[in-house]
């Protein structure tokens, strides 16, 4: 979007138009107590209704609102008795109890900018005194707050799903009794086409620098509340475009994106954010990014002369508000701006932002210095960053043993370190490598093929940092390289919108996390069908034979159980490639013998009367646990061997007091019956010059288009 005009509102992506519809849509999309509706105010109006609530009837409203939930309530026959809330925007429980009544039905919590409120201690506190919790996540839509998307606690919540992605409208509400009619109907009524606000969203961006002069000449338009937060017809169906392009537009990736920008703003204006803000939670998916300032009109202007459309946020209250009753709720009116943070931006388009804020040259975020440095096996300072990042394939023994054993002929090292000017602690290694593939020169990170997470070696906090110096390090090795090919980086982790880079594929990365070191209390958590079949699999093996598990744990010999691991591994897998093959065997020797030095090889083996019929390869590093490989002999297929070693080492991490065990790279489904979460890894890529940029959208669209992967053929391997 560099050099667009730049709104809060996201424009949905060429390439929407063109991608099927997800086959899946998430939460609470994919619920069946779920609704659409044109806007979230309508979906609140029905709810309400839907749930019992008469006239007389009263919700614990926040002082701090938009003012449509207000209208929506009130034109529902429901009151609002206010409350201030903490300078954390959270509820304040003393402030709750001096306002209940016996009128009072429910309480009203905003989740905020997209910031998650601390949903379960109000589901409680609701269930101890019988009273509805309403989640407005009117800004949330795929945040999540302590794993559990955020809406799925209250008896009523409402999403706005056009300020997530640039539909011309649209808006879910989930229920605990939805309003009358299929999983997925709209209200009844006709329902518009909607093309004309997509028309009019495009065009506007698409004229940038003329709309930027038109900004410069034109007076400010008064803003008026009763036609922002008016109700509305609430029985208008969504657009026809917005039921359409939905499931198209769908990425959950977004919320990690919006999380990258909202970071790389944080760098640069953090000292203006309101503090509920300044701390980003790790299940966030902000809709804007909030400053504060005492003199709203000139930096507003000013955003607008540099093409930035902000929000003046919030600034007037719904009528029935007493507002001098509230003041920290004024002061937040008087004061706050939302800047755009959404999806679709880039970098510069973020770098803009800030210039607009603060002036040209006044740089907050700290100075970086990006230093080339050699690859060296014992790197310390690498070392602990790796640890940081809780990444095994971050380490430098991985990194300098790769090179050793599978680089190509002609790659050559682009490897750096990214530190702060003033005190020089490292932040970041940019481990990366430019190689050779077909015409192009691709830049890559050191690793790639057997490694299943790459990326900058760095702390999460010093994600945005880590970013900017990885940058800086492609542009001043200048025409050195045509495509940045960024493989199996967590897109959890949002280096997408870090990077500017664009998603040419994804695949799974599910883990399973621990909240337990018991093992009969892990199983009580499981189904009963899971757990039967886990006990008579067990008593079945040890019925006829004599069956123990063996980590492999003497270096004299490692060698010889290298040996029968991948002779396990290719009697099961005969048929497809080795990961173990060529040059790969050597390297997973040597790597596997410093990582029973270091402690963190796990080879396990599933012993039946002496023989090894079954191994494990992972590794144990961090806190974690990761499942590599494994193989087993198919003579013993009915006696479900690679299913109880898995068991095995499931029980050991757990036992040993992991946090997580990771099944890695891969979408098969086996590992979705353990796994708790999936944060997916993703390729990203940026092209430089004429061949890189053909070749990204080449592979771009092959990606998007399967007809057309046969016949684009690109270094991006689409």
């Amino acid at each position: 979007m560099t050099g667009a005009y730049l709104s809060v509102w996201p424009v949905l992506p060429a390439g929407a138009y063109l991608r099927g519809p997800a086959p899946v849509l998430g939460f609470p999309l994919d619920q069946p107590n779920c609704r659409l509706h044109a806007l979230a105010r309508h979906g609140l109006w029905h709810g309400a209704r839907a749930l019992g609530l008469d006239a007389g009837d009263e919700v614990l409203m926040p002082a701090y609102h938009h003012g449509s939930e207000v209208e929506a309530l009130a034109r529902a026959g429901v009151g609002c008795r206010f409350y201030e809330g903490t300078e954390a925007l959270e509820p304040d429980e003393d402030e709750l109890e001096a306002l209940l009544s016996p009128s009072v039905r429910g309480l009203y919590v905003i989740h905020y900018l997209g910031f998650p409120q601390a949903v379960d201690r109000w589901r409680e506190w609701c269930d101890r005194r019988g009273l509805l919790l309403f989640e407005d996540a009117a800004q949330a839509w795929l945040a999540t707050v302590d794993g559990r998307p955020v809406g799925s606690r209250g008896d009523l919540a409402i999403f706005c799903l056009y300020k997530t992605f640039g539909l011309p409208d649209g808006a879910a509400v989930i229920a605990a009794a939805p309003p009358a009619g299929p999983p997925g109907d709209g209200p009844p009524g006709e329902a518009p086409l909607g093309a004309r606000p997509l028309v009019r969203k495009h065009a506007r961006v698409l004229a940038g620098p003329a709309v930027r002069l038109a900004a410069r000449a034109r007076p400010h338009r008064p803003y008026e509340p009763s036609e922002d937060f008016g109700l509305g017809d609430p029985l208008v169906r969504p657009a026809r475009a917005s039921e359409l392009l939905l499931p198209r537009a769908y990425e959950p990736s977004a919320a990690a994106r919006r999380r990258a920008h909202y970071a790389l703003l944080l760098d640069e204006l953090g000292d203006l954010v309101p503090k509920p803000f300044r701390t980003l939670p790790t299940g966030a998916s902000p809709f804007a990014f909030p400053i504060e300032t005492a003199d709203k009109e000139a930096v507003y202007a000013r955003l607008e002369r540099a093409g930035v459309s902000p929000l003046d946020f919030w600034s007037v209250p719904h009528p029935s508000l007493p507002a001098g009753e509230f003041p920290r709720a004024a002061a937040y009116r008087r004061s706050v701006l939302a800047l755009p943070v959404h999806q679709e931006l880039r970098p510069p388009d973020l770098h803009r932002i800030a210039r607009a804020v603060r002036g040209r040259g006044q740089r907050r975020g700290p100075e970086l210095r990006v230093d080339r440095i050699e690859l060296v096996e014992r790197d310390e300072e690498w070392a602990g960053l790796a640890q940081e990042s809780g990444n095994i394939f971050a380490t430098p023994q991985w990194a300098a043993l790769w090179w050793r054993h599978l680089r190509r002929a002609g790659d050559r090292l682009l490897l750096a370190a990214c530190r702060t000017a003033e005190e020089g602690r490292l932040v970041a290694v940019l481990p990366l490598l430019v190689g050779r593939q077909g015409p192009l020169r691709v830049a890559r990170f050191i690793g790639h093929g057997p490694a299943d997470q790459l990326g900058p070696v760095c702390a999460a906090g010093d994600r945005s940092l880590a970013a900017r110096g990885l940058t800086r390090l492609l542009e001043a090795d200048g025409r050195g390289w045509d495509v940045f090919l960024g493989e199996q980086m967590v897109s959890e982790e949002g280096w997408q919108g870090l990077l500017g880079a664009e998603v040419v594929r994804t695949t799974g990365f599910p883990a399973l996390a621990f909240d337990t070191d018991d093992w009969a209390e892990f199983l009580a958590g499981r189904s009963a069908n899971f757990r039967s079949q886990l006990r008579r699999r067990e008593r079945r093996l040890a019925a006829d034979h004599d069956v123990r598990y063996r980590l492999a744990e003497d270096p004299a010999t490692l060698a010889g159980d290298l040996d029968r691991l991948f002779a396990l591994h290719a009697h099961r897998w005969s048929d497809v490639k080795s990961p173990f093959a060529g040059p790969r065997e050597p390297f997973h020797r040597e790597f596997a013998a410093v990582a029973l030095e270091k402690g963190w090889l796990r080879l396990w083996f599933l012993e039946v009367d002496g023989d090894a019929v079954a191994a494990w390869y992972g590794f144990r590093f961090a806190g974690t646990e990761s499942y590599y490989q494994a193989g087993r002999d198919p003579g013993w297929d009915d006696r479900s061997v690679g299913y109880l070693i898995l068991m095995h080492s499931i029980r050991t991490a757990l036992e040993d007091g992991m946090s997580e065990y990771r099944f890695l790279r891969g979408d098969e489904p086996y590992k979705y019956r353990f796994a708790t979460h999936d944060p997916r890894l993703e390729i990203v890529a940026r092209g430089r010059g004429l061949p890189g940029r053909a070749a990204l959208h080449g592979g771009l669209l092959a990606y998007q288009v399967p007809a057309l992967r046969r016949v684009l053929r690109t270094p991006l391997g689409a």
